[in-house]
């Protein structure tokens, strides 16, 4: 009696497994197709913004719109800081108007860097996250695949597993090819302000802490450029007129002041925020490879010793990586330094100008030669980036940004 009892125990304990496993299968099944159904609908519904959405003069059109109000409030302030007085008691005085003179900066910068420039982080991150789910279930399909049978009419065999896997594999080489097309997208975009990247210096880029400042302020300059050419268009359109000129002309003086912020603001970043991070990383490898080089001396056993050395190994890497990193920083804070150091002389040039209210045809030939400014700064400003020499030192490198993210 006890036998038959353990018997039947063990068939219901048996039964109950091959259930969860069932029923975990059919989870994973139906969630497979409704995230299938999800991302066609998802490339159905939204396209690449640049690409589809809507054109780059209509988006240009649009922030235009926004952004004058706020160019015309940044020459506001920028009058009010002339005159006042350079402390005071009651009233405002230069502290208090630089302050509101970045203020309004700070939203211009948010209106520069709407969603549609920055869409190219969210796509990016989107589809790698679907890529590493897609490893995920094709590792447990695979598992699956092992003990299911070669043919049934009832459960998952060896061939519909293997379908199962060779579409998701399909479908991440799909996904593979759209971040393909959204680098390309950004390398275009650099292209457009006058610099050349590869796919590899991309790659750099979208690994580096710093990469999303650098691509915004050169998706800000290429703005830019389109705002310095509306300017010019409504001062021919107003040539006679030597107050509106001057007002124009104001406008351009205040985009220069722009440039001027956001190039101080990533000088800043760096000096404040990353280099403190990365010099805080090498400390702590440094100490750990000091410490786990004391354990290994001090180790008998070989295998125990063997381990310890590898474990050096991995933290002089990074290290050595984070050295690296913090050069690169170095180095680009060098570039911005020399782009602003343009920038001021052209804005030096503008304020001067702007006091003395030349005719209106000197003033449009100044911001005609100022195109010229914004490419030259835009070359310089964005640092020379050197590709990855291994798969290795670019994972180190994703390792290091994120911990720099995190501290």
């Amino acid at each position: 009696m006890r036998t038959h009892l353990l018997l039947l125990l063990a068939s219901a304990t048996f039964a109950q497994a091959d259930w969860k496993s069932d029923m975990l299968e059919q989870g994973t099944t139906l969630y497979e197709n409704a995230k299938h159904k999800t991302v066609e609908l998802y490339k159905e519904l939204k396209p690449l913004a640049l690409d589809q959405n809507r054109s780059k003069e209509a988006q240009m059109n649009a922030i235009w719109d926004d952004l004058l109000p706020q160019l015309e409030k940044g020459l506001e302030y920028t009058d009010k800081l002339e005159k006042a007085p350079d402390s005071a008691w009651i009233g405002s005085d230069k502290k208090d108007i630089r302050h509101d003179i970045d203020k309004v900066f700070d939203r211009i910068i948010d209106t520069l860097i709407d969603d549609d420039f920055l869409s190219y982080k969210k796509e990016i991150n989107s589809l790698q996250q679907d890529i590493a789910s897609n490893k995920n279930t094709i590792a447990f399909y695979r598992e699956k695949k092992i003990s299911a049978p070669a043919q049934s009419s009832i459960k998952t065999t060896k061939a519909d597993y293997a379908k199962k896997i060779e579409e998701l594999q399909e479908e991440n080489l799909d996904n593979e090819r759209r971040i393909e097309q959204i680098k390309g997208r950004l390398i275009q975009q650099f292209a457009d302000i006058g610099v050349n990247l590869s796919a590899e210096q991309i790659n750099v880029l979208l690994t580096r802490v710093d990469g999303d400042d650098i691509i915004q302020m050169a998706l800000m300059m290429d703005v830019l450029k389109h705002i310095t050419n509306q300017i010019m268009v409504l001062m021919k359109e107003n040539n006679e007129d030597l107050a509106y000129a001057k007002k124009y002309y104001g406008l351009h003086l205040v985009s220069l002041e722009l440039v001027v912020y956001i190039q101080q603001k990533y000088i800043d970043k760096v000096d404040n925020v990353y280099i403190p991070k990365i010099d805080t990383i090498m400390f702590e490898a440094q100490k750990m490879v000091a410490e786990t080089k004391r354990l290994a001396a001090s180790e008998m056993s070989e295998r125990r010793k063997n381990i310890y050395e590898k474990n050096i190994q991995t933290q002089e890497l990074t290290a050595h990586v984070a050295q690296l990193y913090k050069q690169d920083l170095i180095t680009s804070k060098i570039s911005m330094i020399n782009a602003q150091k343009i920038t001021k002389k052209n804005l030096q040039l503008a304020r001067n100008t702007y006091k003395t209210v030349v005719l209106s045809a000197d003033l449009y030939e100044l911001i005609s030669e100022s195109q010229n400014m914004f490419s030259e700064v835009s070359k310089i400003q964005v640092p020379n980036i050197v590709p990855f020499e291994n798969m290795q030192i670019q994972k180190k490198y994703y390792e290091l940004t994120k911990l720099i993210q995190k501290k």
